[in-house]
């Protein structure tokens, strides 16, 4: 009987676990969860969790699925993977011999470290960053956020909804702008402003102001910026960029470059150990680049992936349009396809929804959307079809493009 061991229980690995006996996979199945918490939903953590009274997190699915998958589960830390002996050793001090390896090791946030003692200077990635964060904005009026990516933006409008005075601080000249066209990062930022966001972009921290608190110590009360101006705070988000975790597996030989390097079939140097979601760099089929992906839809359509491989012990080729979203206040950010280069970039809007498509050689490569769920979706189909799409099919509506298919 085969085993297959799966690393992490996020999205990625919680997926594959339960994908892999939906697939037909009849040997062992291992969830190594290193959070005291069962598979959980992230996204809410920077929406609706920080504005609940009590919040709770959102079960992934319920624990009957694992139990009707026969999923056996271990908690805590991996220390240790031996390719040669094909087993890992767990902090438990317990062994488990694999077959198969999936390495769904995720992401760890980039932190300040001369902050990282403060008690009002957070982060999020984890439920456990989350419970802390909603406890520590119960006492602030002020907050700021360091950092103007997706869940710094989603953060930031969600204090601004709950009536707090909020500063995102960005070091480059505009919001997002690793991710997204500078029409939308503007877009963006105009409706941070509704919301009573201040947004200053092209802005360094050059120091922290600390004082002391008779009843928790020292805490951050301001930054100040490379300008000489002052951003008073009763709290602060660093939301400056993750690290993939993948420290283990190269220790243990495995190639890795900016997270796990994985070839087409997501497989890594070893060819019976797999990696996936947050932590697999993979070569995509779109740009033929090296390509690590942080989003909810490329950690499951990985886990599908990798399950189907092992199942029916064939490489199966990862070959899916990436998509991407971000629920940013009263904006729905929506992306499908990737864009790198130069491309033809053609604006449409109707109403409330804009679209940015972004076309190479007469097929869309890329939309950035907000508010414009069809829009989103059907950019999807054109994408993975390769639809030959023109700036007069775009400017004539969706009926024209749907007519394409």
């Amino acid at each position: 009987m085969k085993t297959a061991v799966i690393v992490g229980a996020g999205h990625a690995g919680s997926q594959c676990a339960v994908s892999l006996r939906y697939e037909g996979f009849d040997g062992k199945i291992y969830l190594i969860n290193s959070e005291a918490a069962a598979p959980y939903h992230k996204p809410p953590l920077s929406k609706k969790y920080l504005r609940a009274d009590t919040p709770e997190a959102i079960p992934l699915r319920a624990a009957s699925t694992y139990e009707k998958a026969d999923v056996q589960w271990r908690h805590g830390w991996v220390v240790s993977i031996d390719t040669a002996g094909e087993f890992i050793a767990l902090q438990s001090g317990e062994t488990l011999s694999y077959d198969y390896l999936v390495l769904a090791t995720g992401a760890r946030n980039r932190t300040v470290r001369e902050l990282d003692y403060l008690p009002n200077v957070f982060s999020l990635r984890t439920l456990e960053d989350a419970a802390q964060l909603h406890a520590g904005i119960s006492k602030s009026t002020r907050f700021s956020v360091l950092g103007g990516g997706f869940i710094g933006l989603e953060v930031a409008a969600s204090m601004a909804g709950m009536g707090r005075a909020v500063t995102v601080i960005e070091a480059a000249d505009r919001l997002l702008g690793r991710v997204v066209a500078e029409d939308v990062s503007h877009r963006v930022q105009a409706g941070l402003a509704q919301l009573g966001v201040r947004v200053l972009t092209g802005r360094r921290d050059t120091h922290f102001e600390v004082s002391n608190d008779t009843n928790v110590g020292q805490t951050l009360t301001g930054l100040l910026l490379d300008d000489n101006s002052m951003v008073n705070t009763d709290a602060l988000l660093v939301g400056i960029g993750a690290r993939p975790n993948s420290e283990q597996a190269d220790d243990a030989g495995i190639a890795c470059a900016n997270g796990i390097v994985v070839n087409e079939f997501l497989q890594t140097s070893d060819e019976n150990v797999f990696a996936i979601g947050d932590c697999a760099n993979f070569p995509h089929w779109q740009t033929g680049l090296p390509q690590r992906l942080q989003s909810v839809q490329n950690a499951v359509d990985q886990a599908k992936c990798v399950a189907q491989s092992i199942a029916r012990q064939l490489p199966i080729r990862y070959h899916t349009v990436p998509w991407f979203w971000s629920d940013i206040g009263h904006m729905k950010l929506q992306i499908a396809g990737i864009h790198n280069g130069d491309t033809e970039q053609v604006i449409r809007e109707e109403g409330d929804t804009f679209a940015l498509y972004h076309l190479r050689e007469g097929q869309v490569v890329c939309v950035e959307s907000i508010n414009g769920t069809k829009e989103h979706l059907l950019a999807r189909k054109l994408i993975m079809h390769g639809t030959a799409v023109s700036a007069k099919d775009i400017h004539a509506g969706l009926d024209s493009l749907i007519a394409l298919m």
